[in-house]
Formats: structure tokens, C-alpha cells, sequence
């Protein structure tokens, strides 16, 4: 294994640790914030623990937003995983093509659903 790949994943590692000691509402406040790590390891953190009650508005409003793909592309797996959604795969609710928006849609459908409107 080359250095470089040792040291991302020693660091990948360190950062899922550091998350996965993080209470559930500290890390939808870090999502909240767009402070979500360099190694994409708050999403599966979010996954384990977060109920649809608590993160899924929260990370159905980051998939609005403008953030990077590959960002919206993890928020989405959590989200789908949060919600034991098999409609969509992530890459459907976060890629940059007209079908998208229809597909989000829906999924507020299955929020709204499971969960209840946003702030209620």
C-alpha cells in the first residue's frame, strides 16, 4: 500500500472515530453548519444512530442546497438509509439532471410521510 493511501485512510479512520463519539444532535449541527469533515465520515456516522424524527429534514435541506456533488451524493445515502428507503439510489437524488428534481420531490412525499411536515 503507498504512504499516501495509508495516511488517508489513518486519517479517514481518525475523523469516523472522532464522529462516531459525537452526540446525534452535535452532527446535524455540524450539518447544519457545512462543517462535515474532509474524509465523508459524519454521513455513515449520522447513519447509524440518527432516527427519520431527527435528521431527515435536516438532510433533506442540505440536498437543496448548493454544495458539492459528491457532498449531496453521501447526505443522500444517509438519508435513504435513515429512512430504509430503497426508491431511489443516492446518485438519483443528487446528481445534476432534470430527473432530480421530480425525485426529491418525492422523497419530501416519504418525509412528509414518515415524519411529518418540516418544524412540527
Amino acid at each position: 500500500m503507498s504512504d499516501w493511501k495509508a495516511r488517508y485512510e489513518s486519517a479517514a479512520d481518525d475523523e469516523a472515530g472522532a464522529y462516531a463519539r459525537l452526540p446525534v444532535a452535535r452532527l446535524l449541527d455540524d450539518i447544519r453548519r457545512r462543517r462535515t469533515g474532509g474524509y465523508s465520515t459524519i454521513w455513515g456516522a449520522l447513519a447509524e444512530r440518527a432516527t427519520p424524527e431527527e435528521a431527515g429534514w435536516v438532510l433533506y435541506e442540505y440536498l437543496l442546497s448548493d454544495q458539492p456533488y459528491l457532498e449531496r451524493y453521501h447526505c443522500a445515502s444517509a438519508l435513504l438509509r435513515i429512512l430504509r428507503c430503497t426508491e431511489f439510489e443516492a446518485v438519483e437524488l443528487s446528481a445534476s439532471w432534470p430527473v432530480v428534481g421530480s425525485n426529491l420531490a418525492r422523497l419530501r412525499n416519504i418525509l412528509e410521510e414518515t415524519v411529518g411536515l418540516p418544524g412540527r
